[in-house]
């Protein structure tokens, strides 16, 4: 599994962007060793749909997990300039509570610890479609059934997907994913209100209002000059309101924009801090005032569950404990004296941060040349190895080091071993995307990579060296296939 999509990973993101929108297809049916799946590579018969919709299309039915390679290669090719990302999984998919596999059809003994690269990680992929917030769509059409052949700790279906913010994930059977692909393919088509109106698909994850994958134009197709309820229709929608939409629906029952004139009334009704929501709204907050805005929540304490521009669950939930520690009505919805309240609060801490920090980092520093006088201002090599023991990037590293290297010998084997680990790290052919992907992993994992920029500075190079110390890997601080694998893989603790 791992090496299944490592290989994906670092071949696909070295190619260069070819499409604004891109989605990836995989289905299997037939299996060599498990029962048939009816209907789970149906989902090709979407294809035409798609690209009709301008989404570059990959699609691999029935294959092995080498031969859908590929597909997957140009699919996260393709990633870094979309905006639109969907992926569509069909077939068998087994998982061990936390993580979840789609089978591929040579897979075969399934266990808590992988099958090898015939199966494709459904994290990952989520991982990959959070590049896209807000416009992330992943379609399942999981295989309610079980043939009892899975290894102990492992159970049919995806488990409890821990599902990245921005990303919108609908279940459904097998043979029906296509006409989920095809709705979404359809100019202006509402997903949730195509889930809402079927009893076979639930949506989990990001669930907006409403979620469009094929923009158009407000509204259904225009209905032929002169028609009085296009005027009408509009004039509804401008305003927003119960009443404008009871008025419609009573001068126009029958008319084709009924449905959705019922779908805006019952939403109303039912959202009881609507005047909150539109009051958020017309700050016209951008992704980057968003984006601020999730940072001095978390600085203070509430756990957004990312910074993104993207208030979702997690946001929301942080705005209202927020509102509910500083005496506000709990509404989730922030007002400009909020806004500026958060604000003010962060600064304060960020200074308070800043001052601890610095008082923290004079002691670990008196501390440091304490030691440092106990042991290398000695001059000897038993000095030297205690002071690099316990300090090993401390304040007098490098002289202990470069004196040690002189007393011992060793600094031409340090040198070899330094200029291998690099070669290693050179032969993985890291780009910028996939360097971010590699620093943003590490600070989700607890290591402080510094700045997720794409660079591998002094922080990053420490980050590294700590994660493969912790997973007891070579400790190099350079990547090497090993670490790389192992870091796309683990799970977030």
């Amino acid at each position: 599994m791992r090496r299944l999509f490592l290989s994906t990973a670092l071949s696909a993101l070295a190619l260069p962007a070819m499409a604004e929108d891109a989605a990836l297809l995989l289905g299997v049916e037939r299996y060599q060793e498990f029962r048939r799946v009816s209907g789970a590579d149906d989902l090709a018969r979407a294809e035409d749909d798609l690209r009709d919709a301008g989404y570059a299309v990959e699609v691999a039915t029935n294959e092995s997990g080498r031969d859908m390679l590929p597909e997957l290669n140009r699919f996260v090719a393709e990633v870094a300039d979309a905006d639109r990302l969907i992926v569509a999984l069909s077939g068998r998919f087994y998982s061990d509570g936390d993580r979840a596999w789609l089978m591929a059809s040579d897979a075969r003994d399934p266990s808590l610890f992988g099958m090898g690269d015939t199966a494709v990680s459904v994290d990952s992929l989520m991982h990959v479609l959070a590049q896209t917030p807000g416009q992330a769509l992943l379609v399942l059409g999981i295989d309610e059934g079980d043939d009892g052949s899975l290894g102990q700790g492992l159970s049919q279906g995806v488990g409890r997907l821990d599902i990245p913010q921005g990303v919108s994930v609908i279940v459904s059977a097998p043979g029906s994913v296509d006409d989920v692909l095809t709705e979404a393919a359809r100019d202006g088509a509402d997903l949730v209100a195509y889930v809402d109106d079927s009893r076979r698909l639930r949506m989990e994850g990001f669930r907006p209002a409403s979620l469009v994958m094929q923009p158009d134009a407000d509204g259904p197709a225009p209905r032929p000059a002169g028609d009085p309820t296009v005027a009408a229709w509009r004039d509804a929608q401008t305003q927003d309101t119960a009443d404008s939409y009871r008025d419609f629906l009573f001068q126009y029952p029958d008319s084709p924009y009924a449905a959705e004139a019922r779908r805006k009334l019952d939403e109303i009704e039912n959202d009881p801090v609507r005047l909150d929501r539109l009051s958020e709204e017309s700050l016209n907050l951008n992704r980057n005032a968003r984006r601020a805005i999730q940072r001095n929540l978390t600085l203070l304490g509430y756990n957004t569950r990312g910074v993104d521009g993207i208030f979702g669950p997690g946001s929301r939930n942080a705005i209202r404990n927020w509102q509910q520690t500083n005496g506000f009505q709990q509404t989730s919805f922030l007002t400009r004296e909020q806004i500026d309240r958060i604000d003010a609060q962060a600064r304060r801490r960020a200074a308070e941060i800043e001052a601890e920090e610095e008082r923290e980092r004079e002691e670990a520093l008196r501390l440091d040349r304490a030691y440092w006088e106990e042991t290398g201002a000695r001059g000897d090599i038993a000095g030297y190895r205690a002071y690099l023991e316990r300090y090993p990037e401390g304040a007098f590293a490098e002289e202990a080091t470069q004196k040690l290297n002189e007393l011992t010998g060793r600094d031409r084997e340090e040198d070899q071993r330094v200029e291998d680990a690099q070669e290693q790290e050179r032969r993985l052919n890291v780009n910028p995307i996939l360097a971010r992907l590699i620093e943003s992993r590490l600070a989700q994992l607890g290591f402080n990579p510094g700045n997720v920029d794409g660079r591998f500075d002094r922080d990053t190079r420490r980050a590294i060296a700590r994660y493969q110390t912790s997973r007891n890997l070579p400790s190099t601080g350079y990547l090497s296939e090993p670490t790389l694998a192992r870091l796309l893989a683990d799970t977030f603790r």
